[in-house]
């Protein structure tokens, strides 16, 4: 039971729901807040009372229909009312200021997030049109809700708008990496035909970074073997070794995996991380090259910042943590077996 708990909250579908609650959340306390500002400050009763009515019905909505519901439904539905209620304090505020456009602009974001790129532009065009009639209805009738006699009251109002869009944008931005996320590793386990039952795994993000030492044991190490011999084609074979700058982050976004399962990889195939395996490299090449020149001819610096090592004492720590022996003994050696 907690493994099938754990897996859920991990899973695609279980971190939309819980970004739809958290979004639900965020967005009654808002408009609760908006509806005070509307109150006390724009001296509004009507609109107070709209959005006052607007925040707890959806609140008392999502509380009632939380344990079940269809995502893409609810998020279709959302999207497509939500910005006429925005579009109809619009009507209110356009002759004084177009800030509250600003409640419209997470609509393709959301889109994007729950229900894929078609979407984007279908809901992009659904409030751009959206904008346009509030423009043209506003241009040829009055909708004189309340009369602005403080420009300080406005900014207020803009202020507010802004801020809260920002808070929106923060919590879907965040959420729509860690769903990227699942989604890349679910695409790599797939390749690497591991199971959902394997893929449960897998330990949360806050535990990754609570201790970068726990990783999660496959019974099946061929899976990682798999991904290892597709880790050194990128970084033996094709030599990005010898990027002084390579990071385990780009090598994750050339294989589209993620640093959990490169690092796990890695460690299954004998070394004890990313820095240590792409040091083994460049050491090896250093020794294949103090082979096949004569130092005579070439310098040590060439050698080395060949092999990927951007200065000679890095190398000679490295050389030494390595091989045993600092490269000037390992030379030493060399000479005396020829």
């Amino acid at each position: 039971m907690t493994d099938d708990k754990e897996f859920t909250e991990q899973s695609v579908d279980g971190l939309k729901r819980k970004l739809i609650s958290q979004y639900v959340y965020l967005m009654s306390g808002i408009l609760l807040a908006y509806s005070i500002v509307f109150y006390f400050i724009i001296k509004d009763v009507f609109f107070a009372g709209c959005t006052l009515i607007y925040s707890v019905t959806m609140f008392y909505t999502f509380m009632v229909i939380r344990k079940s519901y269809n995502i893409k439904i609810l998020v279709h539905l959302y999207i497509s009312y939500a910005p006429l209620f925005a579009g109809f304090i619009m009507l209110d505020f356009w002759k004084f200021s177009a800030a509250t456009a600003m409640w419209l602009l997470p609509v393709p974001l959301g889109a994007h997030i729950f229900l894929g790129k078609k979407y984007i532009y279908i809901y992009t065009l659904y409030i751009l049109l959206i904008i346009v009639a509030v423009s043209i209805l506003t241009r040829f009738f009055a909708f004189d809700y309340f009369i602005l006699n403080d420009v300080k009251v406005m900014v207020a109002s803009d202020t507010f708008v802004g801020v809260s869009n920002i808070a929106v944008f923060g919590l879907l931005l965040y959420y729509n990496e860690k769903i990227r996320k699942v989604e890349i590793e679910g695409n790599i386990l797939a390749r690497m035909g591991v199971s959902e039952q394997e893929k449960s795994a897998v330990p949360e993000e806050a535990a990754i970074e609570k201790d970068k030492e726990v990783y999660v044991n496959f019974e099946n190490t061929e899976k990682y073997n798999l991904l290892f011999s597709e880790i050194r084609d990128i970084v033996e074979d094709k030599g990005y070794y010898k990027d002084v700058g390579f990071t385990i982050s780009q090598l994750s976004n050339i294989l589209k995996s993620n640093n959990l399962y490169i690092s796990k990889a890695i460690k299954l195939n004998g070394f004890s991380n990313f820095s240590h395996y792409l040091n083994s490299c460049r050491i090896e090449n250093v020794k294949k090259l103090l082979q096949e020149n004569d130092i005579s001819k070439v310098t040590l610096m060439y050698i080395y910042t060949e092999s990927g090592f951007s200065n000679q004492s890095t190398f000679n720590r490295v050389f030494k943590q390595i091989e045993g022996v600092t490269p000037s003994e390992y030379l030493t050696n060399l000479n005396l077996e020829e």
